[in-house]
Parts: C-alpha cells; sequence; structure tokens
C-alpha cells in the first residue's frame, strides 16, 4: 500500500506534474547538466515508488501510456523537416538491424549462461521479443508460445522493467561521456553542446522569446487532430484486415502510433512556414514526456524483481550486455554517430515512445521521426523473431 493511492488520481497528477517541473528546473543545474533531467525524474520515479509513496501501478499510468505519449509526439514532431531526415533515416535503418541482431545474439547468450529453470526458451525469447518491440510484443509473444503461468509473467515482467530503466539510464549516459566520445565520435552531440552555450548566453543577456498561450493552444489541438486521424486510420486498416482475415492487414490495428507520426509529419512539412512563426510546441511536448519517464521509472518495482526475479533479471543484464557490446563495436567499425547508435539501441530495446522522448530530451531534433519509425518497426517484426527464437533455443 502507498502513500498516495493507485485511486488517488489528483494526489498522482500532483507528484507527476511536480516532476515533469523538477526535470525542467533540474536542466539549469550542475547535477541535471552531468546527468540530465530525464535521469533525475527516472531515478525520482523509482525512489517514489520504492518507497511506497506512489504505487508502482495504477489507472493513471494507463493514461499516461495510452494518451499522454500519443499527444507528445506530434508536438515533438511539428519541426520535422523531411529534407533533413532523409539523410540520417537510411544509415539508422542498418544501424536498427545490428542492434536487433545484438538483441538476438545477447538472448541465446544469457540462455546459455544463465539457468532459467523450465520453459527456459520461452522466458528468453518472449523477452527478446520485448526487447526488440515493446509491452505489446512481451504480451503477444508469451500468448504464442502458451505461457500460461502468471507468477512466471510477472516476475518476467518484473524483470524486464527493472532491466529497461536502468538501460535507458545507461542509453542517455553514454552519448555525454568524453571518454566514449573519444572512442566513438559524435558531431550530433559536440553541434547541441556548442548550440546550448549560445542559449545560455542569450539567456544571460535577457533575451527570452515570449510565451504565447494562444498558439500553445493550437499546437495541442492539432496535435489531438493527428492523434485522432492516427488511431482511427489504424482502427480501419485492422478492421479491414480481420473482416478479410489477413493477419499482417490486421496488425495495422496496434499501430496507431505509426499513423500518428505520419500525420503529424504531413502538418509539419505542408504548414512548415506558419508553424516557424510559433513557439513552445516542443517544450509543451517535452512536459509530456517528462510525466511519462517519471511514470516509467514508479514502475520499477526493485523488492519484487529481487524476490521473484534474480535469475530473469541476470539473463536481461546479458542480453543488454552483449547487445551494447554489439552496437558500440558497430559504431565504431562503420563510423556510426554514437547519438546515432544509442539513440537506434533506444528505438529497439525499449521502444519508440522512449526513443522520440531520450531524442528530444538530449534535441536531436531530427532523429526525433527516425527514432518513432525504428521503434514501430521493432513492433512489427519483435513477435516473429520471438516465435522463431524459441524454436531454435528449444
Amino acid at each position: 500500500m502507498s502513500l498516495i493511492a493507485a485511486e488517488n488520481l489528483f494526489g498522482l497528477l500532483m507528484v507527476f506534474t511536480g516532476l515533469a517541473a523538477f526535470g525542467f528546473w533540474s536542466e539549469h543545474t550542475r547535477l541535471g547538466k552531468f546527468l540530465s533531467g530525464v535521469i533525475l525524474v527516472i531515478l525520482a520515479g523509482i525512489v517514489l515508488s520504492n518507497l511506497r509513496i506512489v504505487p508502482f501501478d495504477a489507472a493513471f499510468y494507463g493514461v499516461v501510456w495510452s494518451y499522454v505519449v500519443p499527444l507528445a509526439i506530434p508536438l515533438l514532431l511539428m519541426r520535422a523537416n523531411l529534407r533533413e531526415l532523409l539523410p540520417v533515416a537510411g544509415p539508422m535503418l542498418l544501424t536498427f538491424v545490428i542492434a536487433a541482431f545484438g538483441t538476438l545474439l545477447g538472448a541465446v547468450a544469457g540462455f546459455y549462461l544463465i539457468d532459467l529453470g523450465p520453459g527456459a526458451h520461452n522466458i528468453a525469447a518472449t523477452i527478446a521479443a520485448s526487447w526488440i518491440g515493446g509491452s505489446m510484443n512481451f504480451a503477444a509473444t508469451s500468448q504464442a508460445l502458451g505461457m500460461e503461468d502468471g507468477t512466471l509473467l510477472s516476475a518476467m515482467a518484473a524483470a524486464d522493467n527493472v532491466g529497461g530503466t536502468i538501460f535507458l539510464v545507461l542509453l542517455v549516459l553514454i552519448p555525454g561521456m568524453a571518454l566514449m566520445r573519444r572512442f566513438i565520435p559524435s558531431p550530433l552531440v559536440d553541434e547541441i553542446a556548442a548550440e546550448e552555450r549560445a542559449e545560455e548566453a542569450a539567456a544571460r543577456s535577457g533575451k527570452k522569446p515570449p510565451v504565447e498561450v494562444s498558439k500553445l493552444a493550437l499546437h495541442l489541438a492539432v496535435s489531438a487532430v493527428c492523434c485522432f486521424l492516427g488511431f482511427e486510420t489504424a482502427k480501419i486498416i485492422g478492421g479491414i484486415g480481420q473482416a478479410a482475415e489477413i493477419g499482417w492487414l490486421a496488425n495495422f490495428g496496434s499501430y496507431g502510433v505509426l499513423f500518428v507520426t505520419i500525420y503529424a509529419l504531413i502538418v509539419a512539412n505542408v504548414f512548415h512556414r506558419q508553424i516557424e512563426k510559433t513557439s513552445g510546441d516542443f517544450e509543451l511536448g517535452m512536459f509530456f514526456m517528462y510525466v511519462f519517464f517519471g511514470v516509467m521509472g514508479a514502475g520499477a518495482n526493485v523488492a519484487l524483481m529481487i524476490e521473484t526475479a534474480l535469475p530473469i533479471f541476470g539473463f536481461v543484464g546479458v542480453m543488454a550486455v552483449v547487445h551494447l557490446a554489439v552496437v558500440l563495436s558497430a559504431a565504431k567499425l562503420f563510423k556510426i554517430d554514437l547519438a546515432e547508435a544509442m539513440l537506434v539501441s533506444n528505438a529497439v530495446a525499449l521502444g519508440p515512445a522512449t526513443a522520440a522522448a531520450q531524442a528530444a530530451a538530449q534535441r536531436w531534433h531530427t532523429l526525433v521521426t527516425p527514432a518513432v519509425m525504428l521503434g514501430v518497426l521493432g513492433y512489427a517484426v519483435a513477435n516473429f523473431i520471438g516465435v522463431a527464437l524459441s524454436g531454435f533455443l528449444q
């Protein structure tokens, strides 16, 4: 039982909007500049839930995942220029394939190194599917493999959640490490650092852009339109697939985020001149994403993981280490920008929402769209890979 009950909507709203405000504030502190506001908000969420101040699970968290994150995506994509996007999308697709292979290699290594007990091949395959797609692939793959033990599935979910949260923190930290950038250069990180220094100088001189509430409201309304059209399009196409009994087409009913992204890109490129005259869209999107990061941290039940899922957590750790080693080695070998490599690793292992949020939080604006698209691609292929991996390991 937590101090703020799962049913206390306003209590949870108070906490997580407060964490979002803390995230923005921390960006201007020494610790925030070193760790980033994203990591501090995630860590705060972990501390609050594991000290039983907020619950590990609540209907409010589902609202954030289902509504707040999709609303944030168009806001983060308002200035996504396709002419800038296309040159980086191709190389990132190759990195996606390498990262997915790294996850598979890590799953095989973890399977042989860690004793997962009966049904180890299904456990490894389900978690691997989750780390190529997302939680929806965890559920779908476990169902496809006939896994019905609720206790086991809860232990797997706890290890997956805690491991994913720690991995996200690592992915955010790595591009900021000078030692890593000497080993794998990142022109993008260096460019953003120069921009931040210029902005800080402008802020010290008293030049701050005005915030127009009418423009913020317009951006939010446009984002809602993109979400409405995106999820309705996915529902219609999925319904057609079900009626025609075409499996791959029916799966599109679960890919609302993909169509939200497409509509957001249409708005961004058709109305780019009008959007350039406004401000606040990106900041509003980041506010939503900070709420999401707080919720993500709060879901990491460390005690449950230690009690029931240490071997599975060990498997996740091996898989993550091998995955990261493969991605970093490929980045060095093929001269891939370190920032791009870590973002693709995020899109593969954790999904489009966290990848877009990382790109936005670290101000890699041109990478937000590829991050979402690659994350959705992971959703599309992960179930097939997971089932195939189970058969291979068996």
